[in-house]
């Protein structure tokens, strides 16, 4: 009987030692891994997956008239000034013929709105600097000179500058959302209206030039708190899927053809499984293969976390 009660006490400290080398093993691993490495580790899941591209443009007017004065002389009076809205036959500023503002030769004579819209200052032809201010006492040299200009505010549009890489991936038609940094919390609804068959060339200030076509976006809304000029973020929904399987797109990586993930299975650790991508948006894409909701990823090579 003492024989097997000793017996049995050697098995128990066995165990207990066994249990401890075991668990001072298991800490050991875990104070060799860097305490950032979950940084570098990634889950899939089930989710929506949408594909959109998003694109910076400008506010342009599709309708503008430039108004010109009777033929040169001074600008006697400003009746509506630039930023307010007129209507047709409206009288925009009295102007005065001649060669000095104070001869009594010319009378004062209006200048009138030939449309409906926005008064803006008119387009200036010179590049390095802008249309200047109309004025009362401000000379016209010449009856081509543009005083001002009417914007049509209910053709507005968005101009977009689209590379030669996305161009295809639209259509005439398309639904868009569009937002204004001028204007937080609105969003416009749009429609892709033109799309130009010829590129046009977009140089850098590096000296780089790349192809790009223009793309016009019609609003199906406007507001008066729109103006022209102003920058706006178009978003197209290329495509959409509901529930699938879906990473961040860091966590794919390339051999050759083909596709793997580097999934974790405990601390630096990983199974390299071989996947098939789907359909990939700027930060996430989807997944099938040998792989499942809740794995694990890592989104580096885990020999280079060590």
């Amino acid at each position: 009987m003492k024989r097997i009660g000793k017996h049995s006490l050697w098995i128990v400290v066995l165990a207990v030692t066994a249990a401890l080398a075991f668990a001072g093993y298991t800490r050991y691993k875990k104070m060799l891994v860097r305490q950032d490495l979950a940084d570098f580790v990634k889950a899939a899941e089930k989710g929506d997956l949408k594909l959109d591209l998003q694109e910076s443009g400008e506010l342009v007017s599709r309708d503008a008239v430039d108004v010109f004065p009777p033929g040169r002389g001074f600008i006697v009076e400003v009746l509506r000034k630039e930023g307010e809205y007129v209507k047709k036959g409206d009288k925009i500023m009295m102007f005065k013929g001649g060669e000095r503002m104070e001869s009594d030769q010319y009378v004062p004579v209006p200048v009138t709105a030939t449309r409906d819209g926005l008064l803006t200052r008119c387009v200036s032809r010179n590049y390095y600097s802008d249309a200047e201010e109309i004025r009362a006492g401000k000379r016209i040299d010449a009856a081509s000179t543009c005083v001002t200009r009417i914007v049509d505010m209910k053709t507005l549009a968005v101009n977009l500058k689209i590379s030669e890489v996305d161009i295809f991936k639209l259509r005439q038609g398309m639904p868009v959302s569009v937002t204004f940094t001028a204007i937080p919390g609105e969003k416009f609804a749009g429609r892709i209206d033109v799309i130009a068959p010829t590129a046009d060339t977009k140089n850098s200030p590096w000296g780089n030039s790349s192809r790009v076509f223009r793309v016009v976006i019609t609003l199906d809304r406007t507001s008066q708190k729109m103006r022209v000029g102003m920058s706006a973020v178009v978003t197209a929904n290329l495509n959409a899927k509901k529930g699938v399987l879906k990473a961040p797109i860091e966590t794919l990586f390339q051999e050759g053809l083909n596709y793997y993930v580097y999934r974790q299975r405990e601390g630096y650790e990983y199974d390299k499984v071989q996947v098939f991508p789907g359909l990939r948006s700027e930060t996430e894409v989807e997944l099938a293969g040998g792989v499942k909701a809740g794995d694990k990823f890592f989104t580096a090579m885990p020999e280079s976390l060590k």
